[in-house]
């Protein structure tokens, strides 16, 4: 019987800490502070992140700029699934026809959170999605969240 509790606990351990990996999760979309926008709908930010309804922010007349990650973190993911309804197969489709037909360029692409904070403090058109617990005070006087999601 105590081979089998055994048995039963290493088989089941990874479950403890990986399941609600997820939950720790909060999905902040973020763009620059001086970006007159303040607040944007689930839909809004799909359409906007897509540059399907506008190629330049109303109010600044700037360029729309995603900005990406590169590797498929759980934040990505989050993003992909909740907001944008895409696979990361599907986004990667979607910009390269887009550049193809439209000459626009795809997203920009970065390592960390961190990177992206950076980048989308200091261009006024950037629109990022970060982990909410990557922001910290100094980060929020740069960039605004206009939307975040667990």
């Amino acid at each position: 019987m105590n081979n089998i509790n055994t048995w039963l606990f290493i088989c089941f351990l990874p479950l403890l800490f990986f399941s609600g990996q997820n939950d720790k999760i909060e999905l902040a979309l973020i763009v620059n502070k001086n970006n007159t926008i303040n607040t944007m709908t689930k839909s809004e930010v799909k359409l906007t992140y897509l540059r399907k309804l506008n190629k330049r922010w109303p109010g600044i007349n700037k360029n729309i700029i995603p900005v990406d990650r590169k590797d498929i973190s759980e934040t990505k993911k989050i993003f992909l699934s909740k907001l944008l309804n895409m696979t990361e197969q599907d986004l990667n489709r979607y910009f390269t026809e887009r550049e193809y037909m439209n000459a626009e360029m795809p997203p920009i692409v970065f390592n960390n959170d961190a990177e992206i904070i950076e980048y989308v403090a200091n261009n006024i058109g950037a629109i990022g999605y970060v982990n909410m617990n990557s922001l910290n005070s100094e980060d929020k006087l740069k960039v605004k969240i206009v939307f975040s999601e667990k």
